[in-house]
């Protein structure tokens, strides 16, 4: 005679939980690639990049000529990046075997929640909110084609960033501090280095950095710290600003 078993609930199939992906402890890669971005970016030494004989009479303008410095700056952190994380950075595609419809929703749910808040609050204060950066974007739009301005700004860009503001400051940081805890910190140095040099002339300017710095952190907690996740976030945010600047922009009237 067959037996049933005692406590048939067992069988039930049950929900995979969140993976959580493992950031690994700092590396001396990770210092040395920190220290750089400090010394190139905040330390202002990518200015030395125009002292190369010949560099500045290459470009017929200003804007390409500084794009061309992000062009070198970003593809070299690009690769020093990529050597240091890139093994965990493909492996955290994985997050999207958990909760697929969920994440993949949220990629542009996230993206419109940050456009709201943002409308949001130059609703309330009668300002734009805009910032030094997004003027620099729209001139080079000028003199930059869309698919190079793309490569730079909506692919390699956000893979540095992610890398140092997301795997490093939360992934590898919160080994030391709770997680909740290092959201804040990466959210106050991903805002503050979009205004190195700028400098801030309102503080509306800061909030749009704001809002991404907190939306891209959470993405990447909420997904198992999977910096594939809010990578394809800062990608998507990224390549619809520069699409608005270079196809809707030239379709909107002078002096509107």
């Amino acid at each position: 005679m067959q037996q049933w078993p005692e406590h048939p609930v067992q069988y039930m199939a049950v929900r995979p939980k969140q993976r959580v992906f493992n950031a690994g402890k700092f590396s001396k890669g990770d210092l040395f690639t920190v220290i750089a971005y400090v010394v190139f970016f905040i330390g202002g030494a990518a200015s030395l990049i125009t002292l190369i004989p010949g560099y500045m009479t290459a470009f017929s303008t200003q804007e390409q000529a500084l794009f061309g410095i992000n062009l070198i700056l970003y593809v070299t952190f690009f690769v020093l990046a990529m050597i240091q994380c890139g093994p965990q950075f493909f492996d955290s595609f994985k997050t999207m075997r958990y909760h697929p419809w969920a994440k993949w929703l949220m990629l542009p749910g996230g993206w419109i929640l940050t456009i709201m808040v943002n409308a949001l609050i130059a609703g309330l204060t009668g300002q734009a909110v805009t910032s030094e950066n997004q003027a620099a974007l729209e001139g080079m739009a000028t003199t930059v084609p869309l698919p190079v301005m793309l490569v730079v700004t909506a692919l390699f860009g956000p893979f540095v960033e992610e890398y140092l503001f997301r795997h490093l400051l939360i992934g590898k940081l919160s080994r030391k501090l709770n997680v909740w805890v290092c959201l804040p910190i990466s959210t106050v140095l991903f805002a503050g280095i979009h205004f190195i040099g700028a400098g801030v002339g309102s503080w509306l300017e800061v909030v749009p950095y704001v809002m991404l710095g907190i939306t891209m952190g959470l993405a990447y907690i909420l997904s198992g710290k999977s910096m594939a996740y809010s990578y394809m976030l800062h990608v998507l945010n990224n390549t619809i600003a520069l699409l608005v600047v270079y196809l809707l922009y030239p379709l909107i009237p002078a002096g509107v």
